[in-house]
Formats: C-alpha cells, sequence, structure tokens
C-alpha cells in the first residue's frame, strides 16, 4: 500500500529523538499539516506489517504490551482496562499532550507485538505511525 507522510523540511536521517521518536506519521493520501513549504514523501508498505490499534489486545503477544499498559496506567493514575482502552484508541483522555503520548505508545505497542506500524483515527481521519528507523531510503520525495 502506498502511503504519504508532509514535511516541513526534508528528512536526512530518523532517529528515536523528538516526540514520535523513530515513528512517522503517514496517510492514504497526501496532507499537509505546516504552513509554508514542505516536502512530501512516499513508502510502499505491506499492509501485513500493520495492525490496527484497535486489534492490538486481541493479538495472542497481548501480553507483550504489560508495561506499556503500567506506563499508561501511571501517566494517566487509571486502571488497567482504561489504559487498554486508551492504547487501543477506543478512549481519547481529552489533553492533547497527552493523546500524543498515547499514540506514540500505541505505535510502540505495535511494534512489540512485531508490526511495523499501527492504523488509527485522529482528527485529520484515518493515520498510520510507522517505524522508520533506518529506513531513511524508504521514503521517495515527490
Amino acid at each position: 500500500m502506498e502511503l504519504f507522510h508532509t514535511s516541513p523540511e526534508e528528512i536526512k536521517k530518523i532517529t528515536t529523538d523528538g516526540r514520535f521518536g523513530e515513528f512517522l506519521f503517514f496517510a492514504e493520501s497526501e496532507y499537509v499539516m505546516t504552513a509554508g513549504d514542505h516536502v512530501v514523501y512516499k513508502i510502499d508498505i505491506k499492509e501485513s506489517d500493520i495492525i490496527e490499534a484497535g486489534s492490538l489486545f486481541f493479538h495472542d503477544d497481548a501480553s507483550k504490551l504489560d508495561d506499556l499498559v503500567r506506563e499508561v496506567m501511571e501517566i494517566l493514575d487509571c486502571d488497567e482496562g482504561t489504559a487498554e482502552e486508551m492504547i487501543a484508541q477506543n478512549e481519547d483522555c481529552g489533553d492533547a499532550e497527552l493523546s500524543w503520548d498515547i499514540q506514540l505508545i500505541t505505535a510502540k505497542a505495535a511494534k512489540a507485538l512485531g508490526y511495523r506500524g499501527v492504523s488509527m483515527s485522529d482528527e485529520q481521519g484515518e493515520c498510520y505511525m510507522i517505524d522508520m528507523l533506518g529506513r531513511e531510503g524508504e521514503l521517495h520525495e515527490l
């Protein structure tokens, strides 16, 4: 499947620094979230490399997510069920900053289960967080 990422600047190196670490946000069509100049990238990725956020806790290896669930429980001071619902993107915590933190944890959950990315919905619609660490060569500038 083809996915698109828009950046305010050229991407030369993917690191684990920054709000979303090694993950970049993608969509199924070009989108612009920045004012002014921007760069659009395309990647081709197998659908089987992506898991839906709502399916994370139905995976056979869901116990691998226990540490991430505990992390969300501490961040939000909530119970285990609520933390799982947050990670699965079935509930919104109502705070933009915390929502972004939870989205990153959702992407980490997908990676822990052996997936390269996760699909979820946000204010822009269907989006994908894809692990791009060491895969800069897969980004094709349009």
